[in-house]
Protein backbone atom coordinates (compact mmCIF):
# COMPACT_ATOMS: atom_id res chain seq x y z
CA UNK A 1 0.00 0.00 0.00
CA UNK A 2 1.45 3.42 -0.91
CA UNK A 3 2.46 4.82 2.54
CA UNK A 4 1.77 8.42 1.76
CA UNK A 5 -1.97 7.77 1.71
CA UNK A 6 -1.97 6.21 4.96
CA UNK A 7 -2.67 8.83 6.97
CA UNK A 8 -5.41 9.99 4.47
CA UNK A 9 -7.50 6.52 4.63
CA UNK A 10 -6.91 5.79 8.55
CA UNK A 11 -8.61 9.14 8.78
CA UNK A 12 -12.04 9.06 10.07
CA UNK A 13 -11.61 5.27 10.77
CA UNK A 14 -12.52 5.94 14.51
CA UNK A 15 -16.08 6.58 13.10
CA UNK A 16 -15.83 3.23 11.53
CA UNK A 17 -17.77 1.53 14.42
CA UNK A 18 -21.07 2.54 14.63
CA UNK A 19 -22.82 -0.13 12.29
CA UNK A 20 -23.78 -3.39 12.38
CA UNK A 21 -21.20 -4.08 9.32
CA UNK A 22 -18.71 -1.57 8.12
CA UNK A 23 -16.21 -1.77 5.27
CA UNK A 24 -13.44 1.06 4.36
CA UNK A 25 -11.26 0.58 1.47
CA UNK A 26 -8.84 1.64 -1.27
CA UNK A 27 -8.97 0.66 -4.71
CA UNK A 28 -5.75 0.85 -6.78
CA UNK A 29 -8.11 -0.52 -9.66
CA UNK A 30 -8.52 1.46 -13.05
CA UNK A 31 -12.06 1.95 -12.61
CA UNK A 32 -14.10 4.95 -12.03
CA UNK A 33 -16.91 2.42 -10.29
CA UNK A 34 -17.09 -0.68 -8.41
CA UNK A 35 -20.51 -2.52 -7.51
CA UNK A 36 -20.60 -4.88 -5.24
CA UNK A 37 -22.49 -8.10 -4.75
CA UNK A 38 -23.58 -11.25 -2.48
CA UNK A 39 -23.18 -14.61 -3.36
CA UNK A 40 -26.94 -15.54 -3.12
CA UNK A 41 -26.45 -19.17 -3.98
CA UNK A 42 -23.46 -21.78 -3.60
CA UNK A 43 -24.77 -23.99 -5.43
CA UNK A 44 -24.86 -22.25 -8.25
CA UNK A 45 -22.17 -19.61 -7.64
CA UNK A 46 -25.16 -16.86 -8.43
CA UNK A 47 -24.75 -13.70 -6.94
CA UNK A 48 -27.03 -10.68 -6.35
CA UNK A 49 -26.11 -7.02 -6.99
CA UNK A 50 -26.45 -5.03 -3.31
CA UNK A 51 -25.30 -1.47 -5.08
CA UNK A 52 -22.93 0.80 -7.04
CA UNK A 53 -19.28 2.27 -5.51
CA UNK A 54 -17.65 5.85 -6.87
CA UNK A 55 -14.53 5.90 -5.07
CA UNK A 56 -13.30 8.81 -4.42
CA UNK A 57 -10.28 10.69 -6.72
CA UNK A 58 -7.73 8.92 -4.57
CA UNK A 59 -9.33 5.49 -4.74
CA UNK A 60 -11.23 5.14 -1.23
CA UNK A 61 -14.72 4.18 -0.63
CA UNK A 62 -16.78 2.73 1.89
CA UNK A 63 -20.09 0.97 2.74
CA UNK A 64 -22.15 -0.43 5.37
CA UNK A 65 -24.27 -3.69 5.52
CA UNK A 66 -26.66 -5.00 7.87
CA UNK A 67 -26.54 -8.39 7.98
CA UNK A 68 -27.66 -11.46 10.31
CA UNK A 69 -25.20 -14.60 9.23
CA UNK A 70 -21.90 -14.78 7.61
CA UNK A 71 -22.36 -13.78 4.10
CA UNK A 72 -19.67 -13.70 0.94
CA UNK A 73 -19.17 -10.59 -0.66
CA UNK A 74 -17.75 -9.51 -3.80
CA UNK A 75 -16.54 -6.21 -4.86
CA UNK A 76 -16.08 -5.88 -9.21
CA UNK A 77 -15.11 -3.89 -11.60
CA UNK A 78 -15.79 -4.42 -14.91
CA UNK A 79 -12.48 -6.83 -15.74
CA UNK A 80 -11.53 -7.20 -12.50
CA UNK A 81 -13.26 -9.35 -8.98
CA UNK A 82 -12.42 -10.03 -5.02
CA UNK A 83 -13.97 -11.52 -2.38
CA UNK A 84 -14.36 -12.14 1.44
CA UNK A 85 -16.60 -13.06 3.94
CA UNK A 86 -18.25 -10.67 6.38
CA UNK A 87 -19.77 -11.44 9.52
CA UNK A 88 -22.46 -10.14 12.10
CA UNK A 89 -20.42 -6.41 13.79
CA UNK A 90 -17.46 -6.82 11.46
CA UNK A 91 -15.23 -4.44 10.75
CA UNK A 92 -13.08 -4.55 7.72
CA UNK A 93 -10.23 -1.96 6.49
CA UNK A 94 -9.38 -3.54 3.05
CA UNK A 95 -7.20 -2.40 -0.36
CA UNK A 96 -7.74 -3.47 -3.65
CA UNK A 97 -4.70 -3.94 -5.11
CA UNK A 98 -3.58 -3.50 -8.45
CA UNK A 99 -3.12 -7.08 -9.96
CA UNK A 100 -0.04 -8.66 -11.45
CA UNK A 101 -0.82 -8.41 -15.11
CA UNK A 102 -1.27 -12.11 -15.91
CA UNK A 103 -3.94 -12.73 -18.30
CA UNK A 104 -7.17 -14.34 -16.71
CA UNK A 105 -9.61 -16.76 -18.77
CA UNK A 106 -12.42 -15.10 -17.10
CA UNK A 107 -14.33 -12.05 -18.14
CA UNK A 108 -13.64 -11.08 -14.62
CA UNK A 109 -9.86 -11.86 -13.21
CA UNK A 110 -10.17 -12.56 -9.54
CA UNK A 111 -8.03 -10.28 -7.59
CA UNK A 112 -6.49 -10.90 -3.97
CA UNK A 113 -7.36 -8.14 -1.53
CA UNK A 114 -5.91 -7.26 1.54
CA UNK A 115 -6.84 -6.95 4.70
CA UNK A 116 -5.53 -4.47 7.25
CA UNK A 117 -6.16 -4.51 11.39
CA UNK A 118 -8.34 -7.41 10.43
CA UNK A 119 -9.99 -8.91 14.05
CA UNK A 120 -7.79 -12.12 15.16
CA UNK A 121 -11.68 -13.71 15.91
CA UNK A 122 -12.75 -12.55 12.29
CA UNK A 123 -13.65 -15.60 10.32
CA UNK A 124 -11.62 -14.42 7.21
CA UNK A 125 -8.28 -14.18 9.58
CA UNK A 126 -9.06 -17.65 10.93
CA UNK A 127 -9.75 -18.90 7.55
CA UNK A 128 -6.91 -17.38 6.57
CA UNK A 129 -4.85 -19.19 9.66
CA UNK A 130 -6.39 -22.55 9.26
CA UNK A 131 -5.58 -22.63 5.49
CA UNK A 132 -2.17 -21.67 5.36
CA UNK A 133 -1.25 -24.30 7.98
CA UNK A 134 -2.81 -26.87 6.52
CA UNK A 135 -0.97 -25.59 3.30
CA UNK A 136 2.33 -25.95 5.02
CA UNK A 137 1.16 -28.97 7.00
CA UNK A 138 1.21 -31.02 3.45
CA UNK A 139 3.85 -29.42 2.04
CA UNK A 140 6.12 -30.57 5.10
CA UNK A 141 4.64 -34.27 4.81
CA UNK A 142 3.65 -34.42 0.75
CA UNK A 143 7.47 -36.00 -0.23
CA UNK A 144 6.81 -39.04 1.77
CA UNK A 145 3.37 -39.99 -0.06
CA UNK A 146 5.07 -42.16 -2.60
CA UNK A 147 8.50 -43.08 -0.98
CA UNK A 148 7.20 -43.57 2.91
CA UNK A 149 3.24 -44.19 2.15
CA UNK A 150 2.73 -45.09 5.57
CA UNK A 151 4.16 -42.92 7.54
CA UNK A 152 2.23 -40.33 5.12
CA UNK A 153 -1.48 -41.86 6.64
CA UNK A 154 -0.01 -41.50 10.31
CA UNK A 155 0.79 -38.19 10.00
CA UNK A 156 -2.33 -36.76 8.03
CA UNK A 157 -4.20 -38.60 10.55
CA UNK A 158 -2.46 -36.59 13.05
CA UNK A 159 -2.88 -33.28 11.54
CA UNK A 160 -6.69 -34.06 11.51
CA UNK A 161 -6.92 -35.27 14.84
CA UNK A 162 -4.81 -31.79 15.73
CA UNK A 163 -7.30 -29.96 13.60
CA UNK A 164 -10.41 -31.37 15.23
CA UNK A 165 -8.98 -30.25 19.36
CA UNK A 166 -8.57 -27.11 17.39
CA UNK A 167 -11.83 -26.26 15.90
CA UNK A 168 -14.00 -28.63 17.16
CA UNK A 169 -15.33 -26.74 20.89
CA UNK A 170 -15.25 -23.20 18.23
CA UNK A 171 -18.23 -21.16 18.98
CA UNK A 172 -18.53 -20.77 14.98
CA UNK A 173 -20.75 -23.61 13.16
CA UNK A 174 -19.27 -21.92 9.98
CA UNK A 175 -16.16 -22.19 10.64
CA UNK A 176 -16.03 -25.73 11.78
CA UNK A 177 -17.94 -26.87 8.91
CA UNK A 178 -15.64 -25.33 6.26
CA UNK A 179 -12.58 -26.56 7.99
CA UNK A 180 -14.10 -30.37 8.13
CA UNK A 181 -15.14 -30.31 4.21
CA UNK A 182 -12.03 -28.27 3.87
CA UNK A 183 -9.75 -31.47 5.12
CA UNK A 184 -12.46 -33.36 2.76
CA UNK A 185 -11.78 -31.87 -0.58
CA UNK A 186 -7.73 -31.58 0.11
CA UNK A 187 -6.38 -34.23 2.95
CA UNK A 188 -9.14 -37.16 1.84
CA UNK A 189 -8.60 -36.69 -1.52
CA UNK A 190 -5.32 -38.16 -1.97
CA UNK A 191 -5.04 -41.22 -3.55
CA UNK A 192 -3.10 -43.18 -1.52
CA UNK A 193 -3.05 -46.94 0.12
CA UNK A 194 -4.59 -46.77 3.34
CA UNK A 195 -6.59 -43.51 2.80
CA UNK A 196 -10.11 -43.00 3.26
CA UNK A 197 -12.53 -44.96 1.04
CA UNK A 198 -15.45 -43.52 -1.01
CA UNK A 199 -17.75 -45.18 1.72
CA UNK A 200 -15.62 -43.94 4.39
CA UNK A 201 -16.36 -40.48 3.04
CA UNK A 202 -19.77 -40.41 2.41
CA UNK A 203 -20.54 -41.58 6.12
CA UNK A 204 -18.60 -39.08 7.59
CA UNK A 205 -19.19 -36.03 5.15
CA UNK A 206 -22.55 -36.58 3.18
CA UNK A 207 -25.00 -38.62 5.72
CA UNK A 208 -26.71 -35.42 6.75
CA UNK A 209 -30.25 -35.17 6.69
CA UNK A 210 -30.29 -31.43 4.97
CA UNK A 211 -27.72 -30.18 2.23
CA UNK A 212 -26.30 -27.49 4.22
CA UNK A 213 -26.11 -24.64 0.92
CA UNK A 214 -24.95 -21.54 3.23
CA UNK A 215 -21.57 -23.55 3.49
CA UNK A 216 -19.90 -22.80 0.49
CA UNK A 217 -16.73 -25.95 1.21
CA UNK A 218 -20.02 -28.22 2.19
CA UNK A 219 -21.26 -27.29 -1.65
CA UNK A 220 -17.97 -28.01 -3.11
CA UNK A 221 -17.41 -31.09 -1.46
CA UNK A 222 -20.35 -32.48 -2.30
CA UNK A 223 -20.19 -31.60 -6.13
CA UNK A 224 -16.65 -32.87 -6.29
CA UNK A 225 -17.76 -36.76 -4.64
CA UNK A 226 -21.17 -36.23 -6.88
CA UNK A 227 -19.38 -35.17 -10.16
CA UNK A 228 -20.35 -37.22 -13.25
CA UNK A 229 -22.35 -39.68 -10.99
CA UNK A 230 -24.45 -40.58 -13.62
CA UNK A 231 -21.78 -42.89 -15.22
CA UNK A 232 -21.27 -44.07 -11.57
CA UNK A 233 -24.40 -45.86 -11.02
CA UNK A 234 -25.19 -49.63 -11.40
CA UNK A 235 -25.43 -50.18 -15.17
CA UNK A 236 -29.28 -51.37 -15.12
CA UNK A 237 -30.23 -48.40 -13.05
CA UNK A 238 -27.97 -46.16 -15.67
CA UNK A 239 -30.30 -47.69 -18.26
CA UNK A 240 -33.36 -46.63 -15.92
CA UNK A 241 -32.01 -43.23 -15.60
CA UNK A 242 -31.53 -42.34 -19.10
CA UNK A 243 -35.41 -43.95 -19.89
CA UNK A 244 -36.37 -41.66 -17.30
CA UNK A 245 -34.65 -38.32 -19.08
CA UNK A 246 -35.28 -39.03 -22.86
CA UNK A 247 -39.43 -39.83 -21.78
CA UNK A 248 -39.31 -36.56 -19.38
CA UNK A 249 -40.28 -38.32 -16.47
CA UNK A 250 -38.40 -36.61 -14.08
CA UNK A 251 -39.87 -38.28 -11.51
CA UNK A 252 -38.59 -41.86 -12.31
CA UNK A 253 -35.03 -39.93 -12.86
CA UNK A 254 -34.64 -38.28 -9.39
CA UNK A 255 -35.73 -41.95 -7.88
CA UNK A 256 -33.25 -43.84 -9.62
CA UNK A 257 -30.51 -41.71 -8.08
CA UNK A 258 -32.90 -42.15 -4.54
CA UNK A 259 -32.43 -45.68 -4.73
CA UNK A 260 -28.29 -45.57 -5.04
CA UNK A 261 -26.15 -46.33 -1.85
CA UNK A 262 -23.87 -43.23 -1.93
CA UNK A 263 -27.18 -40.80 -2.14
CA UNK A 264 -28.92 -40.41 1.62
CA UNK A 265 -32.53 -39.33 0.77
CA UNK A 266 -34.66 -37.57 -1.50
CA UNK A 267 -33.14 -33.68 -0.72
CA UNK A 268 -29.68 -35.51 -2.21
CA UNK A 269 -31.20 -37.05 -4.89
CA UNK A 270 -32.86 -33.68 -5.90
CA UNK A 271 -29.17 -32.12 -5.89
CA UNK A 272 -27.10 -35.37 -7.55
CA UNK A 273 -30.24 -35.44 -10.20
CA UNK A 274 -29.52 -31.69 -10.69
CA UNK A 275 -25.90 -32.21 -11.17
CA UNK A 276 -25.95 -35.40 -13.31
CA UNK A 277 -28.36 -32.90 -15.91
CA UNK A 278 -25.48 -30.57 -16.21
CA UNK A 279 -22.52 -32.83 -16.08
CA UNK A 280 -24.39 -34.49 -19.46
CA UNK A 281 -25.09 -30.84 -20.83
CA UNK A 282 -21.46 -29.52 -20.50
CA UNK A 283 -20.04 -33.05 -22.01
CA UNK A 284 -22.79 -32.65 -24.88
CA UNK A 285 -23.81 -36.37 -24.33
CA UNK A 286 -27.56 -35.59 -24.50
CA UNK A 287 -29.86 -32.98 -26.23
CA UNK A 288 -30.04 -29.83 -24.73
CA UNK A 289 -33.44 -29.78 -24.96
CA UNK A 290 -33.40 -32.51 -22.24
CA UNK A 291 -31.62 -30.70 -20.19
CA UNK A 292 -33.68 -27.72 -20.23
CA UNK A 293 -36.82 -29.56 -19.70
CA UNK A 294 -35.41 -31.26 -16.35
CA UNK A 295 -34.32 -27.80 -14.90
CA UNK A 296 -37.34 -26.67 -15.77
CA UNK A 297 -39.23 -29.81 -13.79
CA UNK A 298 -36.58 -29.34 -11.26
CA UNK A 299 -36.56 -25.30 -10.80
CA UNK A 300 -40.45 -25.98 -10.23
CA UNK A 301 -41.04 -29.25 -7.97
CA UNK A 302 -37.68 -29.22 -6.04
CA UNK A 303 -38.48 -29.51 -2.46
CA UNK A 304 -35.31 -27.10 -1.23
CA UNK A 305 -35.68 -23.29 -1.97
CA UNK A 306 -31.74 -23.16 -3.18
CA UNK A 307 -31.74 -26.07 -5.57
CA UNK A 308 -35.22 -24.58 -7.35
CA UNK A 309 -33.18 -21.62 -7.20
CA UNK A 310 -29.87 -23.03 -8.96
CA UNK A 311 -31.79 -24.82 -11.60
CA UNK A 312 -33.86 -21.21 -12.56
CA UNK A 313 -30.35 -19.86 -12.70
CA UNK A 314 -28.62 -22.59 -14.86
CA UNK A 315 -32.33 -22.48 -17.14
CA UNK A 316 -32.30 -19.08 -18.00
CA UNK A 317 -28.60 -18.70 -18.70
CA UNK A 318 -28.75 -21.84 -21.09
CA UNK A 319 -31.70 -20.33 -22.86
CA UNK A 320 -30.40 -17.13 -23.27
CA UNK A 321 -30.67 -15.82 -26.84
CA UNK A 322 -27.11 -16.08 -28.72
CA UNK A 323 -25.96 -15.25 -32.18
CA UNK A 324 -27.07 -18.00 -34.21
CA UNK A 325 -29.11 -19.63 -31.58
CA UNK A 326 -32.73 -21.23 -31.90
CA UNK A 327 -35.40 -19.13 -29.81
CA UNK A 328 -37.31 -21.21 -27.68
CA UNK A 329 -40.30 -20.34 -29.33
CA UNK A 330 -42.76 -21.37 -27.20
CA UNK A 331 -41.45 -20.23 -24.24
CA UNK A 332 -40.61 -16.64 -25.56
CA UNK A 333 -44.38 -16.65 -27.20
CA UNK A 334 -45.46 -17.60 -23.50
CA UNK A 335 -43.44 -14.68 -21.89
CA UNK A 336 -44.55 -12.30 -24.41
CA UNK A 337 -48.12 -13.59 -24.15
CA UNK A 338 -48.45 -13.57 -27.77
CA UNK A 339 -48.36 -15.94 -30.99
CA UNK A 340 -45.10 -15.12 -32.55
CA UNK A 341 -45.43 -14.05 -36.09
CA UNK A 342 -43.99 -16.06 -39.16
CA UNK A 343 -41.75 -12.94 -40.76
CA UNK A 344 -38.40 -12.07 -39.49
CA UNK A 345 -38.75 -10.43 -35.68
CA UNK A 346 -37.22 -6.91 -34.24
CA UNK A 347 -37.21 -7.35 -30.66
CA UNK A 348 -36.84 -3.79 -28.86
CA UNK A 349 -35.92 -2.91 -25.45
CA UNK A 350 -38.09 0.32 -24.77
CA UNK A 351 -37.26 1.93 -21.17
CA UNK A 352 -39.30 4.06 -20.22
CA UNK A 353 -38.19 8.10 -19.53
CA UNK A 354 -34.97 7.33 -21.25
CA UNK A 355 -34.68 9.96 -23.59
CA UNK A 356 -32.63 8.37 -26.21
CA UNK A 357 -35.51 5.39 -25.99
CA UNK A 358 -38.20 8.48 -27.17
CA UNK A 359 -35.85 10.02 -29.49
CA UNK A 360 -35.78 7.13 -31.58
CA UNK A 361 -39.30 6.12 -31.91
CA UNK A 362 -39.70 8.09 -34.96
CA UNK A 363 -37.06 6.77 -36.46
CA UNK A 364 -38.29 2.99 -36.03
CA UNK A 365 -41.77 4.21 -37.00
CA UNK A 366 -40.12 4.29 -40.62
CA UNK A 367 -37.82 0.91 -40.07
CA UNK A 368 -41.51 -0.74 -39.34
CA UNK A 369 -43.30 0.89 -42.45
CA UNK A 370 -40.04 0.54 -44.90
CA UNK A 371 -40.37 -3.01 -43.87
CA UNK A 372 -43.71 -3.94 -42.75
CA UNK A 373 -44.33 -7.35 -45.69
CA UNK A 374 -41.45 -9.10 -43.88
CA UNK A 375 -40.34 -7.73 -40.51
CA UNK A 376 -42.96 -7.40 -37.07
CA UNK A 377 -41.35 -5.03 -34.57
CA UNK A 378 -42.21 -6.06 -31.00
CA UNK A 379 -41.13 -3.69 -28.28
CA UNK A 380 -40.70 -4.87 -24.63
CA UNK A 381 -40.67 -2.41 -21.58
CA UNK A 382 -40.67 -2.57 -17.79
CA UNK A 383 -43.98 -2.55 -16.26
CA UNK A 384 -43.13 -0.80 -12.99
CA UNK A 385 -42.10 2.50 -14.65
CA UNK A 386 -44.59 5.15 -15.01
CA UNK A 387 -44.83 6.40 -19.04
CA UNK A 388 -44.30 10.11 -19.53
CA UNK A 389 -46.12 12.46 -21.69
CA UNK A 390 -43.13 12.16 -23.93
CA UNK A 391 -43.63 8.27 -23.78
CA UNK A 392 -47.04 8.53 -24.73
CA UNK A 393 -46.32 11.04 -27.79
CA UNK A 394 -43.82 8.87 -29.24
CA UNK A 395 -46.19 6.20 -28.97
CA UNK A 396 -48.99 7.44 -30.28
CA UNK A 397 -48.89 6.31 -34.07
CA UNK A 398 -47.32 3.14 -33.00
CA UNK A 399 -49.05 -0.11 -34.47
CA UNK A 400 -46.39 -2.72 -33.21
CA UNK A 401 -46.93 -4.69 -30.17
CA UNK A 402 -45.96 -3.21 -26.75
CA UNK A 403 -45.44 -5.62 -24.10
CA UNK A 404 -44.93 -5.18 -20.78
CA UNK A 405 -42.96 -7.04 -18.46
CA UNK A 406 -42.30 -7.52 -15.07
CA UNK A 407 -39.42 -6.02 -13.20
CA UNK A 408 -38.66 -10.22 -12.27
CA UNK A 409 -39.41 -11.93 -15.51
CA UNK A 410 -37.17 -14.29 -16.92
CA UNK A 411 -37.60 -12.37 -20.36
CA UNK A 412 -34.52 -9.84 -18.68
CA UNK A 413 -31.88 -12.68 -18.26
CA UNK A 414 -32.95 -14.29 -21.63
CA UNK A 415 -32.68 -11.30 -23.63
CA UNK A 416 -29.27 -10.26 -21.72
CA UNK A 417 -29.68 -6.52 -22.00
CA UNK A 418 -27.62 -4.19 -20.31
CA UNK A 419 -28.94 -0.93 -21.57
CA UNK A 420 -31.90 0.53 -24.12
CA UNK A 421 -32.34 1.19 -26.57
CA UNK A 422 -31.60 -2.50 -27.76
CA UNK A 423 -32.71 -4.48 -30.87
CA UNK A 424 -32.08 -8.01 -31.14
CA UNK A 425 -33.50 -9.19 -34.98
CA UNK A 426 -34.67 -13.33 -35.25
CA UNK A 427 -35.05 -14.68 -38.86
CA UNK A 428 -37.96 -16.78 -40.11
CA UNK A 429 -36.41 -20.01 -38.76
CA UNK A 430 -35.98 -18.51 -35.73
CA UNK A 431 -32.50 -18.12 -35.46
CA UNK A 432 -30.91 -14.97 -33.70
CA UNK A 433 -29.16 -13.21 -36.65
CA UNK A 434 -28.00 -9.89 -35.00
CA UNK A 435 -27.91 -9.30 -31.13
CA UNK A 436 -27.38 -6.33 -30.41
CA UNK A 437 -28.89 -5.18 -33.86
CA UNK A 438 -28.01 -1.62 -34.89
CA UNK A 439 -30.44 0.91 -34.03
CA UNK A 440 -32.75 3.20 -36.64
CA UNK A 441 -30.87 5.87 -36.16
CA UNK A 442 -27.41 5.66 -38.25
CA UNK A 443 -24.28 5.02 -36.26
CA UNK A 444 -20.92 6.29 -36.55
CA UNK A 445 -20.76 4.15 -40.00
CA UNK A 446 -23.85 5.94 -41.36
CA UNK A 447 -25.16 2.48 -41.06
CA UNK A 448 -28.92 1.34 -39.24
CA UNK A 449 -30.63 -1.33 -38.48
CA UNK A 450 -31.97 -1.46 -42.32
CA UNK A 451 -28.79 -2.91 -44.01
CA UNK A 452 -28.96 -5.99 -41.41
CA UNK A 453 -32.77 -6.62 -42.03
CA UNK A 454 -31.85 -6.68 -45.63
CA UNK A 455 -29.45 -9.60 -44.53
CA UNK A 456 -32.54 -11.07 -43.39
CA UNK A 457 -34.28 -11.75 -46.76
Amino acid sequence: MNARLLPLFFLGCCNLFSAQVKVRGLSFWDSPNLTVYQTSNYLSNQRTKLFDLQPDSIGIFQFELPITEIKQLQICSPDRCSWFYIQPNGRYIIELPDDDGLPSLSEQKEVELLFYQLDTLDINYQILGFEAWMDQYLSDIYPLKDLRSNEFITKIRAFKNEAAQVYNNDSSAFLKEYVKYSIGLTIDNFSVIGGPTKQDKFAFYLSTDAVNYQQPKFIEFAKAFYQNYFDQLEATARLEAQAALEDNQFEKYIAVFQNDPYIYNRDWAEFVAFQSILDLLNSQRINPELVFNGLKYLKANAAQNELREAANYFWQINNQLKIGKKVPEQLLAELLGMELPANNICLHFYQPTNQKCISEIAALQKVAERHQSDLQIITVYPSDITWTKADQKAFKKVKWPKVAQDPASVIWNLMAWQSAPAYILIDRQQLVRFMPALGPIPNGSGQTIDTQIMQLK
